[in-house]
């Protein structure tokens, strides 16, 4: 009797546990039906909130996330130990996607909070790529450059100058919430890396461009890689979807993949 009680009472804990979770997770859902824009600077950390839609739905998340002062400032420091030792300074894309993309600490927030969006709303393996996706694409667009924009036609886009090579890390861009295409790129690709993604960057020194490109079951334009199709996404504005390949942007051949996540 007393062992049935104890089993009673162990399978209760158990349902209330897994209650209260997924009433958090559903909160957390819900809230994007209202929730606002939100990026509030203090002098040691800063609160940020994201409202964004799918492209294939009308579904709308929030999600929200702390950033550090001292965090933005051991990402930064990381950067330019990065560039201290680079193997190919001609060259450099690989080893700096590669160098910035593999820091856990830097995307860890972010990674958990999608995949709890994920696991509430039952997702599938390519909504939850939109997910991520669609998340950085809302980000308003900003030019991070190694010269200064003054010197730059910027089309009224906000800009950040004098950085070196004109690429921040992850942790850096969620901070700022200002990046350009390849510093999104490299997010995104951290992102879908720790989620069991096969993504790529790709690069096109032709367009000055950079996008992500992954490996899921879909259509559209996609390059080839190791008997793969990476299904080429732009990430710098609202609407594209993966396989869908600006006609700016066009021509395959001018494109090639500068770092890829092979599973």
């Amino acid at each position: 009797m007393k062992k049935a009680i104890r089993v009673i009472v162990i399978v209760l804990s158990v349902w209330w546990g897994f209650s209260i979770l997924i009433a958090f997770f559903k909160a957390n859902v819900q809230d994007g039906e209202f929730c606002e824009d939100l990026i509030d600077v203090q002098s040691d950390y800063t609160d940020h909130q994201r409202n964004w839609q799918f492209i294939s739905s009308s579904d709308r998340y929030c999600l929200s996330f702390e950033t550090t002062e001292i965090e933005n400032k051991h990402s930064r420091d990381n950067r330019f130990n990065v560039y201290d030792q680079l193997v190919n300074p001609g060259d450099p894309w690989t080893q700096l996607y590669r160098a910035f993309s593999d820091r856990d600490e830097d995307v860890d927030m972010i990674v958990d909070s999608l995949q709890s969006i994920a696991i509430y709303e039952g997702l599938s393996g390519n909504d939850l790529a939109e997910l991520v996706v669609t998340f950085v694409q809302d980000i308003p667009y900003s030019y991070v450059i190694p010269g200064d924009c003054e010197d730059r036609e910027t089309r009224g886009k906000p800009c950040v100058g004098n950085v070196r090579l004109g690429l921040y890390t992850p942790y850096e861009f969620l901070h700022t919430e200002m990046g350009d295409c390849d510093t999104r790129a490299v997010l995104i690709f951290a992102v879908l890396e720790r989620l069991g993604f096969e993504p790529a960057i790709i690069i096109s020194s032709e367009y000055a461009h950079a996008m992500i490109a992954l490996n899921i079951p879909t259509a559209g334009d996609y390059i080839l890689h190791k008997g793969k199709k990476y299904y080429f996404w732009e990430t710098t504005a609202k609407g594209w979807m993966a396989g869908m390949l600006p006609p700016s942007y066009g021509n395959k051949d001018y494109w090639k993949i500068a770092l890829a996540n092979e599973l």
